[in-house]
């Protein structure tokens, strides 16, 4: 990397500073039930695993917390940190180089305490290791509104600061970088650290505002952003522009009785709300008046009231102007979530007494921006005080087009495709597509070019190549199936890529299907593979991470798990154990448990409301295709019915082919004999029996008691090991009677397919 202000990326961010001991190891108990037993016996586990992890053994470590969780499963040792077991294991799983498991244990442990600060903390240096910039510096965003995590660090205040300035720095948006070092540096003026990244950035480009004034204001007529420079998102900079003009004109706005005011912005990490918000204000020529979290709270009492009032005080000097709470959701927060805190609750009192205040001085225009609309109060968010809804969707292709035109402007460029970059960009939101364009002109800054295809293909690629949706990364030819059933999946791939050439032969992708066969067959590894080829994002999901105990809760994962995947489209879900999660309803079931039929109703509803060109494809699997609910395989939802069936002969032979490609094999191995041997055996079987060899071949290479020149895997060796693993050579099945046709369980796949994980 060379010497400029982006090096300062290469210093890691901070991990935690000490590893959760959670509470007492000890528990006195008056009756021992089986309950209380599991409960001791977790807090045990866990403090084994503490103690692991002291010395640096993550192995024991890993095993310790994992034994834990398995003897409280429903995370009951620890009443005031729920997730805290969860959250130790993540952190040894990060210690021990898994990154893709620690971030699932991360997860585990925030849907357990989402307000706990530390958790999302450790959770974006997990993301950052893993290159994932947008959704690291949202984990650190909701960091740094949880009071939690001041709570925990006291002795080191500005660290998620710092943590968000580093993450800027990848995203290339310099001015925040400076502007969260610099923060870092005033909460902990004497760490070396923040000076030095601060010095590598240079200062900020103005002066810091004084103590006396806690607001922001960009009032530079030249260079600020208007509507011309947002792509994309009319209908929102329509309902905006109506909004602003209301209160702007409030006296012939009260001639038709209309006195309203309040923008609430709605959108993901990354989807341009503040940016829409400064455009707002460049565009009516209105000052702009910008409150963070930082800005208006303290962790002294009634200092952040004090703060709050400042702000109103001056936006109500400066009218008119634009009032903009960026990050609303640290801000206004559900009151049942901070019950015990008395000062949260009178912080939110006087705000919601503010903005009644404001909503009568003509001219200040309130606006404010979440990600998080669940976690907002009512009483904040209700019409008459936030008027106005506007929520920013990923960009459709022509939002995508127009915004890369506009983030190429008064650039060189030179022949640029604009519709294929369109269309190759699905899913990406505001901050993606700026990202895309600053590589690509890097790239051809190197090389003193104007921005072209090729460097726009060259940035892209450097994208793609962390898909962190897509666990494995395999292709078409890394598993055995038959051609037809390879033609069929790439029917789909191709749809998924390129839905608009589709639609010009009269074809639309399917919404969903289900494979259905015996286990081992390798359907979780065909929906990966069409996931990889596609380019699309994967969610893998199980019974496990959709049912929750707490009513409503397994309902809002579903929502949530929809909204996941339509961020980041072109996306695939995937159920495994499909059963379980939409397994047919009856009047017995739903007396026993209500919920469940509750979680089924919801996937249907959020099937349902999938369009043909929404890019978000389902796909369930399942070993009892009998217990699935009929309303899941009608039309429109999981209608494609796959059958995965046992390899036959031929697929056997290149299954054992493609596992021993890497083994160097003794003469006496006949591959075709081991293929006729392990009839009626599927692809996860062949793969273990291989490896079986594998093992059985080395012990006996560095056994030296017995000869051994050549690391080779030998014939007996996988005799050996079909013993190990009961294989018995079992006959071939007789070919079905003369005249009689295979079973067409699907109009793509037929009964000969066989897929190898």
């Amino acid at each position: 990397m060379g010497r400029h202000a982006h090096a300062i990326v290469e210093v890691e961010p901070p991990r935690r500073l000490y590893p959760h001991a959670g509470q007492q190891a000890v528990v006195h108990l008056a009756f021992v039930t089986p309950e209380a037993m599991d409960i001791a016996e977790a807090r045990a586990a866990n403090v084994r695993g503490n103690e692991h992890l002291q010395r640096g053994d993550y192995a024991a470590a890993i095993a310790a917390y994992r034994e834990a969780i398995a003897c409280d499963p429903h995370a009951r040792a620890y009443p005031r940190e729920r997730g805290i077991i969860h959250a130790n294991l993540a952190y040894a799983l990060f210690l021990a180089g898994d990154l893709d498991a620690a971030c699932e244990a991360y997860h585990t442990a925030i849907r357990l305490e989402p307000r706990r600060g530390t958790y999302h903390n450790e959770l974006g240096d997990v993301l950052f290791r893993l290159q994932d910039w947008s959704a690291a510096l949202a984990a650190y965003h909701r960091a740094a509104q949880s009071e939690t995590f001041l709570r925990a660090y006291p002795d080191a205040p500005g660290l998620i600061q710092y943590n968000l300035g580093l993450t800027y720095c990848q995203l290339g948006d310099l001015e925040a970088a400076r502007r969260h070092f610099a923060e870092a540096l005033r909460r902990e003026p004497k760490n070396e650290t923040y000076r030095a990244a601060l010095e590598q950035l240079g200062p900020l480009p103005s002066p810091a505002p004084s103590s006396a004034s806690v607001i922001q204001s960009r009032t530079q007529p030249g260079g600020r952003p208007t509507f011309a420079h947002v792509g994309g998102y009319q209908e929102a900079k329509q309902t905006i522009a109506q909004a602003v003009r209301i209160v702007l004109e409030a006296e012939r706005a009260a001639q038709y009785r209309i006195h309203l005011n309040g923008i609430l912005l709605i959108g993901g990490p990354g989807s341009g709300k503040t940016f829409l918000a400064e455009a707002t204000a460049g565009e009516f020529q209105l000052p702009l008046v910008r409150v963070t979290l930082s800005e208006v709270t303290s962790k002294w009492s009634g200092e952040g009231v004090e703060r709050l009032r400042q702000v109103f005080e001056q936006a109500a000097q400066r009218a008119p102007c634009l009032l903009f709470f960026d990050d609303f959701e640290g801000l206004a927060a559900n009151l049942r979530d901070t019950e015990s805190n008395i000062e949260h609750r009178r912080f939110l009192e006087a705000f919601l007494q503010h903005i009644e205040q404001i909503r009568q001085k003509p001219g200040v225009v309130l606006m404010a921006a979440t990600s998080q609309p669940d976690v907002l109060d009512a009483a904040m968010v209700r019409p008459g005080r936030f008027d106005w809804r506007v929520t920013l969707h990923p960009p459709e292709v022509n939002e995508r087009r127009a915004m890369l035109e506009n983030l190429l402007h008064a650039r060189p460029i030179g022949d640029i495709n604009y519709e294929h970059w369109a269309q190759r960009t699905a899913g990406c939101t505001a901050a993606d597509l700026a990202r895309l364009v600053n590589t690509a002109a890097l790239e051809a800054f190197a090389a003193n070019q104007p921005i072209a295809d090729h460097h726009l293909a060259a940035a892209l690629a450097k994208f793609e190549a962390d898909e962190r949706f897509v666990g494995v990364r395999r292709s078409w030819s890394d598993i055995v199936l038959t051609e037809e059933v390879r033609a069929a999946f790439r029917l789909i791939q191709h749809l998924l890529e390129n839905p608009e050439a589709g639609q010009s032969f009269g074809l639309t992708p399917p919404r969903g299907a289900i494979l259905y066969g015996p286990p081992g067959t390798g359907k979780t590894t065909l929906a990966r593979v069409l996931a990889h080829e596609a380019r699309c994002s994967f969610y893998a999901v199980t019974p496990s991470d959709i049912y929750a105990k707490w009513a409503g809760e397994s309902e809002r994962r579903v929502t949530e798990l929809f909204q996941r995947a339509r961020a980041h489209r072109p996306s695939i879900i995937f159920f495994d154990e499909a059963d379980a999660l939409f397994g047919a309803r009856s009047a017995a079931a739903a007396e026993a448990a209500p919920h469940v039929n509750r979680v089924l109703n919801q996937f249907l509803a959020e099937m349902d409301g999938l369009r043909a060109n929404d890019r978000l494809f389902i796909l369930a699997a399942t070993n009892r295709l009998d217990l699935i609910d009929p309303a899941m395989l009608r039309a429109g939802r999981l209608s494609e019915k796959i059958h995965v069936p046992l390899p036959v002969q031929e697929q056997r032979l290149a299954l054992f082919r493609l596992f021993t490609r890497t083994m160097q094999l003794d003469p006496s191995v006949r591959l075709e004999e081991l293929a006729a041997a392990t009839a009626g055996k599927s692809g996860a079987d062949i793969e273990e029996l291989c490896h079986a060899a594998a093992r059985v071949a080395f012990l006996r290479y560095v056994d030296r008691s017995v000869p051994s020149p050549q690391p080779l895997v030998t014939g007996e060796d996988f005799q050996a090991a079909m013993s190990l693993l009961g294989i018995a050579a079992s006959p071939a099945p007789s070919p079905p009677p003369p005249g009689k046709q295979p079973d067409l369980t699907s109009p793509l796949l037929t009964e000969e397919a066989a897929l190898t994980p």
